[in-house]
């Protein structure tokens, strides 16, 4: 019997205050497609952002070359750029849960007395895992944002974590801390299908339905998506209701144009989906393969 997940996934731009939400990153274009407009969101719209890195604000993700003015920012107080020593460590350099839950409250309710309509933190907890006690003290850390966040009705925060640097079973405990999960923004959305960029395995996830006024927009993203990395290319189609001939017809075209050895590959088919495909012949779709079933199992 399938359960339900009890957290929500969330795509970025509709994170909102009280949410604790948590970016399982598999590489460095999904974390800044994320944390990138999280941060600029914020600037934008006046509210507080609370930054806790050792990198410098130009160095951080959607800040990189952009137009804003940071100095400004910061004067201003608007954007807080605050070293992990001032943020949450000791003297002697060890974590410190409760000193991270002091920053955190002295922030937020310094920004009232700014004129700050919310605030919106975020860290990268990776660093977390090499100190001692690993997971248990990451697990620390998020207990503290989340004593600081999901009661607030004007805070926010997005977590981050490489997922490359985590085992399963740690990320699954981080994600049992979160009850939002948060996702790269769609890349096509008109209410009947959705196109989304997912990462580890890279690729596109597909939701709704695919029919002929839509071949086009699916056509766009797919080109994006191969021209962006090499190898295998994952359509992650467990919520795709509908799928025409036509639109097979166009997953085999482009699956033929990948580069030679690569494959387009179906994840998560839904059997009435396979079963369509099944009639046509898999041995009609050169390049076009299932990939890991509904469940886990690779076919």
């Amino acid at each position: 019997m399938e359960t339900t997940p009890w957290f929500y996934e969330r795509p970025v731009s509709e994170v909102r205050p009280g949410d604790h939400g948590l970016l399982g990153y598999a590489d460095a274009e999904e974390r800044d497609r994320v944390v990138g407009p999280y941060v600029r969101a914020g600037l934008a719209t006046e509210e507080k952002v609370v930054y806790i890195t050792d990198e410098p604000a130009e160095r951080l993700p959607g800040l990189a070359r952009c137009s804003l003015d940071l100095v400004k920012l910061k004067s201003s107080r608007q954007l807080r750029v605050l070293t992990r020593r001032e943020a949450c460590l000791s003297r002697t350099g060890a974590f410190e849960p409760a000193k991270l839950a002091d920053t955190l409250h002295r922030e937020k309710e310094s920004a009232f007395g700014e004129g700050w309509r919310a605030v919106r933190v975020t860290m990268d907890s990776t660093w977390l895992m090499t100190e001692p006690g690993g997971s248990d003290t990451v697990l620390s850390c998020e207990d503290r944002l989340d004593q600081a966040i999901s009661p607030s009705t004007m805070a926010m925060g997005v977590c981050q974590i490489d997922v490359r640097k985590c085992g399963a079973r740690q990320f699954s405990a981080l994600r049992e801390t979160h009850e939002v999960l948060v996702r790269v923004d769609a890349e096509f959305d008109d209410g009947i299908l959705t196109i989304r960029r997912i990462y580890g395995p890279f690729g596109l996830q597909l939701r709704g339905e695919l029919d002929a006024s839509r071949h086009s927009h699916l056509s766009e993203h797919l080109l994006r998506a191969m021209g962006s990395r090499s190898g295998d290319i994952h359509l992650n189609v467990a919520d795709l209701d509908f799928i025409d001939i036509g639109g097979l017809n166009l997953l085999a075209q482009h699956a033929a144009a990948l580069p030679a050895g690569g494959a387009l590959i179906l994840d998560h088919l839904r059997p009435d989906v396979e079963n369509v495909i099944t009639m046509v012949g898999w041995n009609r779709l050169p390049r076009l393969r299932p990939g890991v079933r509904a469940g886990g199992t690779a076919s």
